[in-house]
């Protein structure tokens, strides 16, 4: 199953503040996500529908289409409604013969009117029913991303990826997915409680000190003691935390078995 962010099961679990970065404005997540759905759609209609995406084993260029369409359709229904909207439910669902860039621009121009408000909108997330929409301004961007990458790898195209936006999706994913989606999808992605990963993360001069032992996660602005350190530009990290990038891309010091095991984490995290 591809890290194409499906879970649900969110359980709290406390982030060290200090690992956070200081956060983008909306405005930058949100002309991210204008760009990044513009740049995707367009390779879209370029590519065999059917042409396999290297970065989501076993989709195919369509299925990452209607995917996004999907997410945009639930996530902007689940901000409307002020709850979760799950994976397969109707919401999402394209219309009787609706074409697959037909769904993905109603799901665009969803979730843009959902989004393009003031940041500090109330509003429900999945890590809190009181939120802000700066939350889901933020997802949306890194969501449109990491696909966007995954239709540019389907066309053996390069990728560009901002470094402050790239900076930004490493937080995210370190210290949102990994901390509350781990405790709830990691034992039935395999993830049991002998695995054992120390590692920091730097890009840009910015760490993160990733501690996982089974299925839970703990995220510092840094860790001395850790058995490994892993390091690279902004755009090489983000990738090969979600499964996109090689590793051949970044530095790697220490003990490659904590390495190993922090991406066996992060994909059942992403999952």
């Amino acid at each position: 199953m591809p890290a194409l962010w499906t879970s649900w099961a969110w359980h709290a679990h406390p982030v060290n503040p200090d690992a956070l970065l200081p956060p983008l404005d909306g405005a930058t997540h949100l002309n991210a996500l204008r760009q990044d759905v513009a740049r995707l759609r367009a390779l879209a209609r370029e590519l065999d529908p059917s042409a396999p995406v290297p970065g989501c084993p076993g989709w195919t260029v369509e299925d990452v289409v209607r995917h996004v369409a999907d997410v945009y359709l639930r996530q902007s229904t689940a901000i409307a409604v002020g709850h979760r909207v799950p994976p397969g439910d109707a919401a999402g669902a394209p219309l009787p013969d609706e074409a697959a860039l037909a769904h993905l621009d109603r799901g665009t121009g969803a979730i843009l009117a959902a989004v393009d408000r003031p940041s500090l909108t109330p509003c429900w997330t999945w890590p809190t029913p009181d939120g802000r929409l700066s939350f889901w301004q933020r997802r949306m961007a890194q969501e449109t991303l990491i696909h966007r990458v995954d239709l540019e790898q389907a066309a053996g195209e390069p990728s560009l990826v901002d470094p402050a936006l790239a900076l930004d999706g490493i937080d995210e994913v370190l210290t949102v997915f990994l901390p509350l989606s781990l405790p709830a999808d990691g034992p039935s992605s395999g993830i049991g409680p002998d695995l054992r990963s120390s590692v920091v993360v730097e890009a840009g001069g910015r760490a993160w000190g990733v501690e996982v032992t089974g299925a839970q996660a703990e995220v510092r602005s840094t860790d001395p003691t850790a058995a490994a350190t892993v390091r690279g530009a902004p755009d090489a990290v983000l990738l090969w935390l979600w499964g996109r990038g090689d590793r051949d891309a970044l530095t790697v010091d220490g003990d490659g078995a904590h390495v190993a095991a922090l991406r066996r984490a992060l994909a059942a995290a992403t999952q």
